[in-house]
């Protein structure tokens, strides 16, 4: 096994520090060359640090980090959300599987038209599904901004936001949700 840098232990000590403090299950962290930046993997309960984060300033890193042990937090949510969606979409699959293999050779025609209509529900179904998810996991995202606040503090994370949104990583609203947190603070 791989001995830990200093910087790497530094990270285990704040991702530990964070868990404790969010009353989760420490995650493991991953540390990779190249990546499309930091991110939580709900099924393994694993985080994974790219190099260019590892390189970021210390407050930004802790922020970072914290946000995504806020993630950590979210798990059974996000692990039954892809249960419903792997379960969803075997028994659409399945049900018409299931008419042709019982319907008679005779029948086959009658299944045709039924069958077409299945795949326009399917299409719209997983039209319905994309929006549905993509409203879900910015939820998910403002969720483990708002814990990453909470263990830096609202100015701080903002600060990271702003610096993360110029290397195109972070979306407006997110950047809104915090600016909102921070509003009734500074008054």
């Amino acid at each position: 096994m791989k001995r830990l840098g200093a910087q790497e232990q530094r990270i285990l000590s704040l991702v530990a520090d964070d868990a404790a403090q969010l009353h989760v299950a420490p995650p493991r962290v991953r540390f990779v060359t190249t990546s499309s930046g930091p991110c939580y993997e709900a099924l393994f309960n694993c985080i994974e640090l790219d190099r260019a984060t590892l390189a970021l300033p210390e407050p930004l890193l802790q922020i970072v980090v914290a946000h995504e042990v806020g993630h950590a937090t979210q798990r059974k949510r996000m692990l039954l959300d892809f249960a419903w969606t792997m379960l969803s979409v075997m028994a659409l699959l399945s049900l018409p599987c299931i008419v042709f293999a019982t319907s008679s050779d005779e029948d086959v025609w009658r299944v045709s038209v039924p069958g077409f209509g299945f795949v326009l529900a399917f299409f719209a179904c997983a039209r319905l599904r994309r929006a549905r998810d993509a409203k879900r996991a910015a939820a998910f995202e403002l969720d483990a901004d708002a814990k990453a606040a909470l263990l830096c503090g609202p100015a701080s994370a903002l600060a990271a936001l702003e610096a993360m949104a110029t290397r195109g990583h972070i979306d407006a609203a997110r950047l809104d949700a915090m600016r909102a947190r921070l509003a009734p603070t500074s008054q």
